[in-house]
């Protein structure tokens, strides 16, 4: 590395130089040719460059069925659980990324808000070659799944050989991508910006690369349209180290950089000329013993290690620099960083090594470079979405706001503007002023026999503001407080009593009506009213059909309702007399879970129709986990079943247990009663805007799903493998129910001794013997089955139970 002592200011933007600027010209030149051969020439021309700068020969550029097919056998086990924690971190960095729906009443009448939409098509870059970066992949496709983008289009260098590394096609089908093109350099972002026949156009390019690359990626959005996510080039990092330094950390960070490629750039700052003599000898030593060693060397001899006199001095340096990554090697590091203004990403403190935000600390390691960091934000959940802002004016709104409109339209001489407003003034007339009633629809009652006579003569909740709708009244009814709330987000207003915005997207979601659609503070608030609905008290009762969930007869018991057990056969089905002893029961509701819960099995569908038909009571299906089942949702047959309650919840599948937001879905009438009976703001507005949030994001459930669902299937193909597992009872939850031909009990606590906590069915009916094991994270299901294996090779006298 060259060494400079105390340089001048004014000398910095020389020794901040990048490699590659003097070479810019050039580079933009042959970048402007490739864009006009893949232009002209399309797949054939991004075939020709593939031979002549990768130097390989390709007949096609997708990567086939059978090479997905055959990669994850090639990617060792060890890597493929690292792959999966660093996809765990990414996935819960971004995650939290996301914002609530903005929703703000500028004044009276007048509603701005702004929703989250995802960029529709994006292209990921990925760069190959000598270092295939798979991790570049999950650092783009992690948040591309999350923002909902509906087309992903990987382009990635192939090898010499026209392979793709299988690293990187088992992370694509981790991220379920399908199309993945073997091109890289200009010519891949070419034509990710124009569209070939293999390789559909995007509207944004995402990815690091060298300086053609770079180039490129801003020819594309410079003159074809084409939005970027920054100009990520070569690989760089400064490292800012003090006395406190250690040596060879330092050396080992900055040779991490080195490595990526020739024209990658390090640059060391200190205030100790001993620290820099240690960390060049460090250098030097570790060099020696790099596999890519010569590609370091290279990138070194344009790097460079600078003694400046104090922090101050060393921060103003970074600052003006602006490197990609910047380490802070001191003891006084969150002070420090206070103070950074231009960094793509900070890596903080002596054991805070670059390379945790290469791969999975959580972070994204796509980031700005070449100085762009003092424009630039590295890739994050927002780079995937685009912003779009709505606006609603309300008759007394646009009464209040046009005249402000009018106003300046005409100052500035736009006539059409102000008439746009006052021909709607002049439209309302008096009818502005006039308030609609929001009245009550009329229920029909075609559920005699069985509602509480009680609850037919309760007054449905309304609330005063639905007088008001759509005008954004002085609302001064209920003892708000109109000052706003403590903290930093508003809830001093009371939630939506009819929760109507999730209504109306969950119906979308799932082809029903608003008016089918009832939302419970979790399912077991529906489970409490649908008793309280149906059921007298110390009079009636309801069916259960065990082994099953048990707030049901939590209910029943707390609200002095008996409780009739109709028992699930050994393979927990419903048995075969059950038509006719529902035929003849007087009970007024069946709770029937499927997939059941703790057994995690589908019941019959044949058998539920027949109860649905032969049953005179209220048939409610309770549907927590099917999301991870194959079969239809019984949502499909409410229309022929006018008796039929269907429980579902955000909790499971979504993810959301802690937003405790259930759902039943019935008969609009049937809906209706439950609307009397609940308390009336049974949802905070906090649930309501996180649920919102959520259901716009739908589209990334599929993936969610199919990854936690071949956890499952992991688990079901190797617990079976173990000596004290005696049987894996089928599941279509996100669960097993596992019986030992050790005491359960036992196993339990050993499990817990071991910082794993599972659910103990051992004294369920039919459940002798068994646990129920949540499927975890990839990590988390190897230590369990880790656990077990070891808690196999315990002695009998190691195995008794503390129950």
């Amino acid at each position: 590395m060259q060494a400079y002592s105390f340089p001048a200011p004014g000398t910095w933007p020389a020794l901040q130089q990048r490699a590659a600027t003097a070479e810019a010209p050039q580079v933009a030149a042959r970048v402007r040719d490739i864009f006009a051969q893949v232009r002209q020439g399309g797949d054939g021309a991004l075939l020709a460059l593939t031979a002549e700068l990768d130097r390989a020969t390709l007949t096609t550029l997708l990567v086939s069925e059978a090479e997905f097919a055959a990669a994850a056998a090639q990617v060792p086990a060890a890597l493929q659980l690292a792959i999966r924690q660093a996809k765990a971190n990414i996935e819960a960095f971004h995650s939290a990324q996301r914002e609530p729906e903005l929703r703000v009443e500028t004044m009276p009448g007048v509603v701005c808000s702004r929703r989250a939409v995802p960029v529709q098509r994006v292209g990921l870059y990925v760069p190959g070659g000598s270092a295939p970066l798979f991790s570049t992949l999950l650092m783009l496709g992690v948040p591309a799944r999350l923002a909902g983008c509906p087309q992903v289009v990987v382009c990635t260098p192939p090898q010499p050989d026209g392979s793709v590394s299988p690293v990187i096609l088992f992370v694509a089908q981790l991220l379920g991508i399908e199309k993945v093109v073997k091109a890289g350099g200009a010519q891949a972002v070419a034509a990710l910006a124009l569209g070939t026949d293999s390789v559909p156009s995007v509207d944004k390019i995402f990815g690091p690369g060298n300086r053609y690359v770079t180039a490129a990626k801003q020819l594309a959005a410079a003159e074809f349209g084409v939005a970027i996510d920054m100009p990520a080039g070569p690989s760089e990092v400064l490292v800012i180290a003090d006395a406190t330094a250690n040596p060879a950390f330092v050396a080992a960070d900055l040779l991490s950089q080195a490595e990526h490629g020739p024209d990658s750039q390090v640059i060391l700052l200190s205030d100790s000329q001993a620290v820099i003599d240690q960390v060049q000898a460090e250098v030097t030593r570790q060099l020696a013993t790099l596999p890519r060693r010569d590609v370091a060397a290279v990138a070194l001899d344009n790097s460079r290690a600078v003694l400046l006199a104090d922090a101050a001095t060393m921060l103003a340096f970074s600052n003006q620099y602006a490197p990609e990554h910047l380490i802070l090697a001191t003891d006084n590091a969150d002070a420090l960083a206070a103070q950074v203004t231009n960094a793509g990403s900070v890596f903080l403190g002596h054991f805070t090594p670059e390379a945790v935000g290469d791969y999975a600390s959580g972070t994204n390691h796509t980031l700005p470079t070449s100085g762009y960091a003092r424009q630039y934000s590295g890739v994050s959940l927002d780079s995937f979405i685009k912003k779009i802002t709505f606006q609603r004016l309300s008759a007394p709104g646009l009464r209040t706001l046009g005249p402000v409109v009018e106003t300046m339209a005409e100052a500035e001489g736009l006539a059409a503007h102000a008439r746009a407003v006052a021909v709607r003034l002049a439209a309302l007339g008096e009818a502005a002023s006039q308030t609609a009633g929001a009245g009550q629809e009329n229920i029909s009652v075609p559920y005699a026999g069985l509602i509480r006579p009680s609850v037919e003569r309760m007054q449905a909740y309304s609330s005063a503001r639905d007088e008001f709708e759509g005008m954004a009244p002085v609302m001064l009814d209920a003892n708000e407080n109109s000052l706003g709330s403590v903290g930093g987000d508003d809830f001093s207003r009371y939630p939506d009593p009819h929760q109507r915005a999730i209504k109306a997207e969950l119906a979308q979601l799932k082809e029903v009506v608003p008016g089918n659609i009832f939302l419970g503070n979790g399912s077991d608030e529906a489970i409490d009213l649908l008793v309280r609905l149906t059921c007298t008290p110390g009079q009636d009762s309801i069916i259960i059909c065990p082994p099953t969930y048990g707030m049901y007869e939590v209910a029943a018991n707390l609200n002095d309702v008996r409780v009739e057990r109709l028992p699930l056969t050994p393979d927990f089905q419903l048995p075969a007399d059950a038509a006719a002893i529902l035929a003849a029961s007087n009970a007024k509701l069946l709770f029937l879970c499927s997939p059941n819960n703790p057994t995690g099995n589908l019941l019959a569908q044949a058998a539920v129709e027949t109860a649905l038909r032969t049953f005179r009571g209220i048939v409610v299906v309770d549907e927590a986990y099917a999301d991870f089942a194959a079969a239809p949702s019984w949502t499909t047959r409410l229309a022929e079943f006018p008796r039929l309650v269907v429980l579902q919840t955000f909790s499971k599948a979504w993810g959301l247990a802690g937003l405790r937001l259930g759902v039943a879905y019935a008969a609009p009438a049937f809906i209706g009663y439950l609307n009397k009976i609940k308390p009336p703001y049974n949802i905070s507005a906090a649930t309501q805007q996180h649920a919102l949030t959520a259901l716009a994001a739908a589209p990334q459930l599929p993936a969610m799903q199919a990854e936690l669902l071949a956890g499952r299937e992991v688990l079901a193909a190797e617990l079976p493998q173990l000596p004290i597992v005696e049987h894996v009872f089928p599941s279509d939850a996100n669960f097993l129910l596992v019986r030992f031909n050790l005491d359960a009990t036992a196993v339990y606590d050993q499990l817990r001794a071991r910082g794993i906590v599972v659910r103990n069915r051992t004294t369920q009916p039919g459940c002798a013997g068994c646990l129920r094991l949540t499927v975890g994270t990839a990590a988390e299901n190897s230590l369990l089955l880790q656990a077990l294996a070891e808690i196999g090779a315990l002695q009998p006298a190691e195995l008794v139970s503390n129950h």
